[in-house]
């Protein structure tokens, strides 16, 4: 039986050559979408602020800048605790926007960007891989009013006011071991008087009047617990007796601390006009009832009032 010899079939064979060519290609996308090719980011590296004020008016330069509050070319880009390197998906020039953040009321879950410092502008050239470092001057905005500013350096002080305790709870001078300066305030208290309420001999008027932010800032190290708020007044009345509102406290420290107090809320709930700073603290009791130590001290210093 003859046989008769087949040709090649070269269209059949293209379209096999084509199909695996095709393939081969689908197979090389889809490596490419599994596995994009990473971008490469720049980075800032932001150092811790350097706090700085104007002699004589503005009070302590000691700070308490927990993170930094970044935008990118006006965008908000993220919060970042301190010192931070921030790797930022961009190159070429930029406007790097840095705000001060604190932690309100000392709370940490309550971060928040301190309304009073000024924000910092950079241009900046971004390079992939490339760090670019930051060493952020912090200063108060121009037009913020310092209603009180207190740092114990003289004789007299003024938290002068005592609305409940006795005589020898009243906040006294202390050389030793001052914050900063020869000066800081003392309050000590007793098995015999566990507690006390001082109050600003001066009251503030004004706080909201050109914006919504009023803060107390201090350096506190303690003993045991204190709280801060105001005695509201309407306007012309204070002899009427004020209404008493407390906003937040701190917990005892060993170590010299500072915080800032947001007493915003309590001043706009109060719907009134003039305003003393107040402060609570007393020895803490046990189940039974009985104080859990025999004495207390509680030290203050750089306390400042300050609004718009």
């Amino acid at each position: 039986m003859s046989t008769q010899e087949k040709k090649p079939d070269f269209a059949a064979l293209n379209r096999v050559q084509l199909l695996a060519c095709f393939f081969l290609w689908l197979s090389a996308s889809a490596c490419d979408l599994i596995n994009p090719e990473e971008e490469i980011p720049s980075y800032i590296w932001v150092a811790p602020f350097e706090v700085q004020t104007a002699v004589g008016t503005q009070g302590s330069a000691s700070a308490k800048i927990t993170e930094v509050w970044v935008s990118v070319d006006d965008a908000f880009f993220g919060v970042y605790p301190l010192p931070a390197k921030i790797p930022i998906l961009k190159t070429g020039n930029s406007k790097i926007k840095l705000e001060a953040g604190i932690k309100d009321n000392g709370i940490s879950t309550a971060p928040e960007i301190y309304p009073f410092f000024q924000a910092l502008e950079y241009n900046i050239t971004l390079k992939a891989n490339e760090v670019d470092s930051i060493r952020p001057k912090a200063t108060y905005r121009s037009g913020i009013r310092f209603a009180l500013l207190e740092n114990f350096e003289n004789n007299s002080h003024v938290f002068q006011t005592l609305v409940t305790g006795n005589e020898s709870n009243r906040m006294s001078i202390a050389n030793d071991g001052a914050f900063e300066g020869s000066g800081s305030g003392l309050i000590q208290l007793s098995t015999q008087y566990p507690a006390v309420e001082l109050a600003t001999r001066n009251t503030y008027t004004g706080l909201l009047a050109k914006g919504t932010a009023v803060y107390l800032e201090l350096n506190y190290k303690a003993e045991v617990p204190l709280v801060v708020g105001v005695i509201a007044y309407k306007a012309g009345n204070l002899n009427a007796g004020g209404q008493i509102l407390y906003a937040a406290g701190f917990n005892a420290s060993e170590n010299w601390n500072k915080i800032y107090f947001n007493l915003s809320q309590v001043v706009a709930d109060s719907r009134l006009d003039e305003y003393q700073i107040i402060l609570k603290t007393e020895i803490p009791k046990n189940a039974d009832g009985t104080i859990n130590r025999s004495n207390a001290k509680i030290w203050l210093d750089n306390v400042k009032l300050v609004h718009f």
